[in-house]
């Protein structure tokens, strides 16, 4: 395993990594908690465009 990064961000993955993070990519399944914060993510991005600003209530932790 070799992961080769730069001061600038570049990340590179070589062998078995770079097939194994390739399969992810093109097979994986994003989880659907995922689905919803970038469903929410989107609908916020949009509120700002329209009004140039967003709100939100922030939730307390589960168990708190």
């Amino acid at each position: 395993m070799a992961v080769i990064s730069s001061a600038f961000g570049q990340v590179k993955l070589t062998d078995d990594d770079a097939k194994k993070f390739r399969n992810q990519v093109t097979y994986g399944k994003p989880k659907a908690s995922a689905v919803k914060t970038a469903s929410r993510g989107s609908a916020m991005f949009k509120e700002y465009q329209t009004s140039g600003k967003v709100t939100f209530k922030a939730k307390a932790k589960p168990g708190k």
